[in-house]
């Protein structure tokens, strides 16, 4: 019987520091996202991702973002790589690129449409034998994946750990899919983290989160070794910003953007999506940036 995988702690999303009329990928500042990461102590990365913009990033940009992630991570924390193309055979040329430069495991977000078709396209994958792999359960409107279907992928395949959940109601599914394989699925959060201390409650082992570093590292360790109390109080102190960012995913990867170069690690908060960002919200976010740059300064109060 397959065991939990220890994939567990804040597992950062790779946000795209951008520059130039060109807006060519910044590498040296997206090597330096990364270090203020380790530093602020998250367990791994999962690059490229949504909050990477991957939609705008050509195929050759995803290796160069995913080699510099590996170096600068090496040995330090884990790299999960997305292989979320519509195109079986890219998926393949993508994973077997990027676990060359060293990644730990694999993240693949398929459509879905049937269960045998599902099943399959993680067939193809699991046979690559990555050392593991996610499968991503994301639909914001509905109750995603059916339970059922993910629970089969991951007693029949044996590279399949668990799956990172973005759907309607997570909590509820989290729950039940924990009780379904008796706590051995292993269960990410990712745009549910405005509701991190039910999720913690409930038992979800890795958290995805973009930005905040720090902050979501010590949320995460103090609810797991029993501090709940001092971990509800740093969250409600971040929560204004956190509220914040959750009104959009673009919104949230801009207002990370304008934190990251506040705090000295982007130069530009350039973005090649579209962005909506008035004057009113500038002034609110920042507002808001200071306090996240307080309470982040302040950890060991808590």
């Amino acid at each position: 019987m397959k065991e939990l995988y220890p994939l567990k702690g804040v597992v950062t999303t790779v946000i795209t520091p951008f520059y130039g009329e060109k807006k060519e990928i910044d590498i040296d500042c997206l090597k330096a996202e990364i270090e203020t990461a380790i530093q602020g102590k998250v367990a791994g990365f999962l690059v490229p991702c949504v909050a990477s913009e991957i939609p705008y990033l050509s195929f050759d940009e995803k290796l160069q973002m995913v080699k510099a992630v590996a170096e600068v991570a090496h040995g330090r924390a884990k790299v999960i790589t997305s292989i979320s193309s519509d195109i079986p055979e890219e998926r393949i040329r993508l994973m077997k690129q990027f676990l060359e430069y060293g990644c730990d495991g694999i993240n693949i977000a398929l459509t879905y449409t049937d269960r045998d078709t599902f099943l399959k396209d993680i067939e193809m994958i699991d046979k690559e034998k990555p050392p593991f792999l996610i499968m991503q359960d994301v639909d914001f409107g509905g109750p995603g994946i059916p339970d059922d279907v993910l629970i089969e992928a991951f007693n029949r395949y044996e590279t399949v750990i668990g799956t990172k959940v973005e759907v309607q109601y997570s909590g509820l599914k989290y729950t039940r899919l924990l009780k379904a394989t008796e706590g051995r699925m292993n269960i990410s959060s990712g745009w549910g983290n405005d509701q991190l201390i039910e999720l913690l409650d409930r038992g979800v082992h890795a958290i995805m989160p973009s930005g905040l570093f720090s902050f979501w590292a010590k949320v995460y360790e103090l609810h797991t070794t029993g501090q709940r109390e001092r971990a509800k109080k740093l969250f409600y102190d971040m929560l204004p910003v956190i509220s914040f960012t959750r009104q959009d995913q673009v919104l949230n990867r801009t207002f990370q953007k304008r934190l990251l170069k506040k705090m000295g690690v982007f130069n530009t908060i350039d973005s090649r999506e579209d962005v909506i960002f008035d004057e009113y919200h500038q002034a609110y976010a920042e507002e808001l940036m200071e306090r996240a740059i307080y309470i982040m300064n302040h950890l060991a109060d808590y």
